[in-house]
């Protein structure tokens, strides 16, 4: 895929969180740049993952803008970014699959962006859990950094 880098984890029967384990680009994040992770949730009730997701982002706005030349729906709140579709996996199972995109601009390797992935991450794990929502596996996927349209 193009633009995935550093880690692929696929959770199956394990834990589904993400952690960023390694160095994550070639260069700390600049200020016109989003981090990108993507996330890839198999359940058998897909209905409820989206109704999660769309209960942990109602607040946010939404956004239309060109990534890389590609067309990107999704919803902002100005420092996480978040756009979704159905896809099919590997193995020709349907998946809800998310792309977070997190800012930062400290020009930090340490930065506020991954935080900010991090807890979006959890979060959605935390709200499956309290929710009583089954999920088969999530591969979760660092993405290299994109220029930030906004």
């Amino acid at each position: 895929m193009p633009g995935s880098a550093a880690e692929t984890l696929d959770t199956p029967g394990g834990s589904l969180r993400w952690k960023r384990r390694a160095a994550w680009g070639p260069a700390p994040l600049a200020a016109d740049e989003w981090a990108v992770l993507r996330a890839q949730i198999v359940a058998g009730d897909l209905i409820s993952v989206d109704d999660a997701v769309e209960e942990l982002t109602g607040f946010m706005d939404p956004f239309r803008e060109d990534l890389e030349g590609l067309p990107v729906v999704g919803v902002t709140d100005g420092q996480l970014s978040v756009a979704k579709h159905e896809v099919l996996d590997d193995r020709g199972r349907r998946a809800l699959a998310l792309t977070f995109y997190a800012a930062d601009g400290s020009g930090s390797a340490n930065s506020d962006a991954f935080t900010r992935l991090n807890s979006a991450a959890s979060a959605l794990v935390d709200y499956f859990n309290a929710e009583g929502i089954t999920v088969e596996s999530i591969t979760w996927t660092e993405g290299d950094p994109v220029k930030r349209p906004f």
